[in-house]
Parts: structure tokens; sequence; C-alpha cells
């Protein structure tokens, strides 16, 4: 095979595994934007050198061993970085109340909410709200690491019928939402 191909596909390969690199250590770390890229540019930078020590006679040009792949060694690190960073995300859940529950005016609901790395590791340091069912914003406490707490009163003046609880979550410039549903029976 010629220099130049090896080069090449090295460099795609590579690019793969230094963005797999990158959004594990922004799962379990949360690095930059910027760290990430420092990272991906370190490891283009010693292939360069390692490839130079090893191709230099066998290529017509030493430029031709800096610029070979670099295109596609950056496309395949963001496609890859991206892709995997979203996947490898955090994780909301809401651990209560329970799905169709059943609230009256004056009954206290109690909203938990459950916030994980993909490794079951929590969150802490979240933004997490939600609505009343008249529309009024509810701001979660955070209770232990990755749990977060609110509650809120029924009001008799609350409209009956379903209430479909968005908890939405800020997490670290992430984010997050996930939904239930509860009924209320207010009588008005």
């Amino acid at each position: 095979m010629k220099p130049k191909t090896i080069i090449y596909w090295t460099r795609v390969l590579m690019g793969v595994v230094v963005a797999l690199l990158c959004a594990f250590l922004n799962a379990v770390g949360n690095i930059s934007l910027l760290n990430a890229i420092t990272i991906a540019l370190l490891f283009y930078i010693i292939t360069h050198y390692i490839y130079r020590a090893r191709f230099l006679t066998k290529v017509e040009k030493a430029s031709k061993i800096l610029t070979t792949g670099i295109g596609a060694y950056f496309l395949t690190w963001i496609v890859i970085f991206v892709l995997f960073s979203t996947l490898m995300g955090p994780a909301l859940t809401i651990t209560n109340p329970a799905p169709n529950a059943v609230f009256s005016a004056n009954d206290t609901v109690t909203i938990v909410a459950k916030i994980t790395n993909q490794f079951g590791n929590p969150f802490s340091g979240a933004n997490v709200t939600t609505q009343s069912p008249n529309g009024t914003l509810i701001t979660f406490n955070e209770t232990s690491p990755g749990i977060y707490s609110a509650t809120y009163n029924v009001a008799s003046a609350d409209p009956s019928g379903t209430w479909n609880m968005i908890v939405a979550a800020s997490i670290r410039g992430k984010y997050r939402e996930t939904y239930i549903t509860v009924n209320i029976q207010t009588g008005s």
C-alpha cells in the first residue's frame, strides 16, 4: 500500500478513536469544546511527527505528510464527537409522582426527578423546572446528588383534568426534558 494511502486511512481511524476518547471525557468530566479540539489537534500533531519519521523518504514532499487526510481526520472527529456526546449525555427521569396519579384540591404533589450519566452516576448542579397546572413555573431543589425535588399544592382554582407535567433540565449546557401525565380533580 502507498504511504499516502496508509496515512490517510489511519488518520480517518484516528479521528474516530480520538472523537470517542473526547466524548468519553466529556461524559465523565464534562470537558469543554475547546479542550476537546485541543486534544484532537494534539493527536494530529503527534501522528504527524510519527508519520514524518516513518514516511519522509517515501513521499514526494514533506508537506504531503502534514496535509494528507487532514480534512478527513477533522470531519470524522467532529461528526463522531457530536454524535457520541449527544448519545452519552445525561438522562432525566421522573421518579415521583407515578404516572396517572390522581390529585384533588389541597393535595400536595411532590415531584422528584433524577439525573444520571450513562454509567448511572448522579449529575449535580442542574437547573430543573416544570410548570404547574395553571402555568406558573416550579423550580426544583437538589436534595442529594442527582436528585431534584419540588412540591406543588393543588389549588381549587386549578383546572380539572390531565396535567402533562413536563420536567425540563439544563445540565452543564445540555438540555433534557421528560414528562408524565397526572390527573387533577378540583371540581372547577
